[in-house]
């Protein structure tokens, strides 16, 4: 039989229990809108003659659909990664904006060889071929420069993805002891392990992973290719010429991040040609879309500076070159000098106004310039049965195309992850409903313990009246 001081005894740690327990849901009421807050609780467990035990403190997770979760971000982020360079690529080619330029410029540029083709003796027609082949070898080096431009942009995208995710996993990592140090002096954890997620989820955003929680209360962290980020100490990561390392292995680990922003930034920034030995451009359209845009418009620049080649039409320059006769003040040959897309120019002759453009290679260049047959081979491309025009809009459709792909697949992925947050949430986050009903429930308890206690009390003065 529970003896009065033993109620009063059980009713004392039950007050102290709804304290606590009020407090935590207040916690949850103020930070019901931070998205990385878990629902926090305080229980107390019965021994086995149904006494009180020992209270614990707990917060709401889900394992199985935290993994879903983690492994999602790193497909968002690595597809939303891919979308934004893919764009960067279009908008260089000037696909989003009209008739792109290059595609302008060429089409000016093949229309004043057929005005200069009809009126021979006309000096605005040979002007006209001037201005615009200035127009378009200004634009073929600025493709060049533009593609440099990315270059740089994702070399700084990836030092700074590395340099976040080598702080979070230091983050993770001093977590981890604090969290074993406070366990130890049993105090509540939860706010650590809420934060300890949220920075897990920042790695997830770089690059595919899977955690192993020890049973200290540390959280290991490794690739999905079985690369330690986090175990008995993080890892930390460099990246110079092109190659991804770590402080635990000498290896490039380059190929060995998957998803993520930074498996999606490396991806991208590959160049199998540089290998030793080379190895073949990807199939995957977001993969080293360096080397294929400076190959294919390397192919474009050629096309028009190089020799006709075997079983195609004549080129453009072979067909300037070799016309006759050659008028007094006019140029010979190599109307285009250059080595490619990057140095390609205008002869300064014509520029100068010290030659004119050679009359009698009008017919023949027009004739050259409309001629079907050619064939581009470039890195991520090839294609056959080509005018030069059709050459320059077959590499801009296949960009146009690929990014709308990639545009797409981005955008089911970021829905994806937002339903799976919402479900994350509603699971694991605070629900206002429920925090206010149990706050109502506790402040009955609450009030029903006081009145025990009080009752108690008053019971324990009038024995103590009556001995007396």
């Amino acid at each position: 039989m529970t003896s009065l001081f033993g109620v009063l005894n059980n009713s004392s740690n039950g007050l102290r229990l709804i304290q606590g327990q009020l407090g935590l849901v207040a916690e949850n009421v103020a930070k019901a809108d931070d998205p990385n807050r878990s629902r926090h609780s305080l229980e107390q467990t019965s021994d086995n003659q149904g006494g009180t035990g020992i209270a614990q403190y707990k917060r709401q997770v889900d394992v199985a659909l935290r993994v879903q979760l983690e492994q999602t971000i790193s497909e968002e982020s690595g597809a939303a990664t891919t979308a934004d360079y893919m764009r960067k690529a279009t908008d260089l080619l000037g696909t989003t904006a009209g008739k792109p330029p290059v595609t302008d410029a060429l089409d000016k540029f093949e229309t004043a060889w057929k005005e200069l083709a009809a009126t021979p003796e006309s000096t605005v027609a040979q002007g006209q071929i001037v201005v615009h082949g200035e127009d378009l070898a200004r634009e073929l080096r600025r493709l060049n420069d533009g593609i440099t431009s990315i270059e740089k942009q994702l070399d700084t995208d990836i030092n700074q993805s590395v340099e976040k995710l080598n702080s979070a996993l230091s983050s993770i990592d001093q977590l981890n002891t604090n969290i074993l140090v406070t366990r130890g002096a049993g105090d509540p954890t939860m706010e650590m392990e809420d934060r300890r997620d949220s920075l897990v989820r920042e790695v997830a955003g770089m690059m595919s992973i899977r955690t192993v929680e020890r049973a200290d209360g540390k959280l290991s962290i490794f690739t999905t290719s079985g690369v330690s980020l986090l175990d008995a100490a993080p890892v930390k990561f460099t990246y110079d010429n092109g190659q991804l390392r770590s402080s635990a292995s000498d290896r490039d680990l380059t190929g060995m991040v998957r998803d993520g922003k930074l498996g999606a930034l490396l991806e991208l920034r590959t160049d199998g040609s540089v290998q030793d030995p080379p190895q073949p451009a990807s199939n995957l359209p977001g993969a080293e879309i360096l080397r294929k845009l400076r190959s294919q418009t390397q192919a474009i620049a050629e096309a028009f500076l190089g020799s006709t080649k075997p079983g195609e039409p004549t080129s453009f320059a072979d067909a300037y070159n070799s016309a006759n006769p050659v008028g007094e003040g006019e140029l010979p040959n190599r109307f285009f000098i250059g080595t490619g897309a990057g140095n390609i120019e205008i002869n300064p002759g014509l520029l100068s106004g010290d030659y004119t453009v050679k009359a009698s290679a009008a017919a023949g260049v027009a004739d050259a310039m409309n001629a079907a047959g050619r064939t581009i081979n470039a890195d991520g491309l090839r294609a056959t049965g080509l005018s030069y025009g059709s050459m320059v809009s077959t590499v801009i459709a296949q960009w146009s195309s690929n990014q709308k792909v990639a545009s797409e697949q981005a955008t089911i992925a970021t829905d994806f992850k937002a339903q799976l947050e919402g479900r994350y949430k509603n699971n694991t986050g605070v629900n206002m409903d429920e925090e206010i009903a149990m706050l109502q429930v506790l402040q009955r308890n609450y009030s029903a313990a006081a009145r025990v206690m009080q009752t108690v009390n008053n019971m324990l003065d009038a024995i103590e009246g009556i001995v007396r």
